[in-house]
């Protein structure tokens, strides 16, 4: 890498924004594996820009830009299965962002989202709650609401969730002005997908009534992802597939489920998924194409 400057300019800054930038398009189309060594790698260089000379303004922009990739960093680790640096990193993240309020509420979110990745939901609630009472914008506010829906309907709580979600639709609504790129990824298509999550476990706790909303709701999500967000349309269709057999419709679930397999995305948490659709198949063993999908998942999930 480059020597590093005795002061820090305007260029610099962008320099490093840039580089986060092109990092995250790669976590989202590719997985963590794609990005997670280069990333931390970068940060490692430019943490150093931190002791050179700079003014006061750039001495915030820097602080923020070394946030938000700090997070970014530990959302790759999260997503390849080292949740330890994980915490490590979203750590270093909330130092260097203080002054972002809404860079805060999304570490919090992204804490969240790691804890109710291992079923631990009331302390996911707890790190969502964290990040709202730090958001300042809507549509940060929108990001935590739908995911606080989704740990609710986890909970069986349905009356939570459908408050939370419609908080997070009437936050979205209002959403004005750029988006920082942390939470760019937060549009109509994945507010669709959150939406479709909520119900697919109200589905699972509360009741099987559910499913016609998360299969319409998750549809409309794998049709809206661009190849940029290859990550998100394949947790989408495997939600999906785990509708269509909750519904008894196993071909579907099999057109599904092979789909995201087909994605070949580098995300521990893809397959920690997969494996929960396996079993939900192995359930239905009664069917052909729910025997040929759970087949398909076995093999996939036990590979080396």
């Amino acid at each position: 890498m480059a020597k590093v400057p005795n002061r820090v300019g305007v260029a610099d800054i962008e320099h490093l924004e840039r580089s986060t930038a092109f990092l995250r398009e790669l976590d989202y189309r590719e997985g963590g594996e794609s990005c997670r060594d280069r990333a931390s790698a970068v940060l490692a260089w430019s943490e150093q820009l931190s002791r050179a000379r700079c003014t006061t303004t750039i001495r915030t922009r820097l602080s923020v830009a070394l946030g938000d990739l700090a997070n970014l960093v530990a959302w790759t680790c999260f997503d390849t299965g080292l949740t330890v640096a994980a915490q490590r990193y979203w750590d270093l993240a909330l130092e260097y962002g203080a002054d972002s309020p809404d860079l805060v509420a999304n570490v919090h979110y992204r804490v969240g989202r790691m804890r109710l990745h291992a079923g631990e939901r009331h302390s996911a609630l707890r790190a969502f709650d964290a990040g709202l009472a730090s958001a300042l914008s809507s549509h940060t506010a929108a990001i935590l609401q739908a995911n606080c829906a989704w740990v609710h309907a986890g909970l069986g709580d349905h009356a939570s969730a459908m408050t939370c979600l419609g908080a997070a639709m009437s936050e979205f609504s209002k959403t004005r002005g750029p988006v920082p790129g942390w939470a760019r990824f937060f549009d109509e298509t994945d507010l669709s997908a959150m939406t479709g999550m909520v119900h697919s476990e109200l589905a699972r706790t509360v009741s099987p009534s559910s499913t016609g909303r998360a299969i319409q709701a998750l549809s409309i999500a794998v049709r809206g992802y661009g190849p940029g967000a290859t990550r998100s349309r394949v947790f989408s269709l495997i939600a999906l597939a785990g509708n269509h057999l909750r519904e008894g419709d196993a071909d579907e679930a099999l057109r599904c489920g092979t789909a995201a397999m087909a994605s070949r995305v580098g995300s521990g948490r893809v397959l920690d998924r997969l494996i929960p659709l396996r079993l939900l198949a192995e359930r239905n063993r009664g069917d052909a194409d729910a025997r040929e999908l759970a087949t398909r998942l076995r093999e996939f999930t036990t590979r080396d």
